[in-house]
């Protein structure tokens, strides 16, 4: 198309030619005739080098041949795979998978069948072997292979049974079940009684509820929720048809 042609196009109302496309060769979704936007990207996003706007082709690598982890043929630009090893198995410390270097020593300086670079026993120089117990069986930290110190606690301050060394577990309880104020898991004592000294069916040591009654639904001066005693006198000495021992004998 000549430069008299590009200047003699119709154009309808719209500003389209009859292709469908603008004075700036640009159809209605915004796409040239190779179809691509004005950004150089097609309608799936991607340019004429077939990378998208992240720089990856559609099999998801960048123009270097690495792809979005950062990986080429499974190795990283340092040379690493993604467990972190070179193609030799090293990783960046210089150690293999089984935590040996080149020379077959790990990162303490024991060989495979714990003897030390330095003091060609089973011991380095501060008297740990290859698992990083001393000659008593205990690490750096005091503890042997099972978690317990000479004393016999673990790191959380706890024997073998679970208990602590003032003899309570990690509730706080002791081997006889109370804790230390004397009450068991569910706040009675040994006596059977809470803290607010009633007993499981809410009565005290002397028997009285609450209340003030005993099981049988006297107070402590004898009287019922209804003021009367046993005998059915109220303290004035009146029975509930208020007649007194005398008048109830006269009758």
């Amino acid at each position: 198309m000549g430069l008299f042609d590009k200047f003699s196009k119709t154009f309808d109302k719209f500003g389209y030619d009859l292709d469908g496309y603008d004075k700036d060769g640009y159809d209605k979704k915004g796409y040239n005739k190779n179809g691509f936007g004005k950004d150089g990207y097609n309608s799936k996003g991607y340019d004429k080098k077939e990378y998208n706007r992240d720089g990856y082709n559609k099999k998801g690598y960048n123009k270097n041949g690495y792809d979005k982890k950062g990986y080429k043929d499974g190795y990283d630009e340092d040379g690493y795979n993604y467990k972190g090893y070179n193609r030799d198995g090293y990783n960046k410390n210089e150690y293999d998978n089984k935590g040996y270097n080149k020379d077959g020593y790990d990162n303490r300086g024991f060989s495979l069948d714990g003897i030390h670079i330095d003091t060609k026993i089973n011991f380095d120089k501060d008297g740990y072997n290859k698992k990083g117990y001393n000659k008593n069986g205990y690490n750096k930290d005091g503890y042997n292979k099972n978690g317990y110190n000479k004393d016999g606690y673990n790191k959380n301050g706890y024997d073998k049974d679970g208990y602590g060394i003032e003899g309570y577990n990690k509730d706080g309880y002791g081997e006889n079940g109370y804790n230390k104020d004397g009450y068991d898991k569910n706040g009675y004592n040994k006596d059977g009684y809470g803290e607010n000294s009633y007993n499981k069916f809410g009565y005290d040591l002397d028997g009285y509820d609450i209340n003030g009654h005993n099981k049988d639904g006297y107070d402590r001066l004898g009287y019922d929720h209804l003021g009367y005693n046993k005998e059915g006198y109220n303290k004035d000495g009146y029975n509930k048809f208020n007649q007194n021992k005398i008048e109830v004998k006269n009758d």
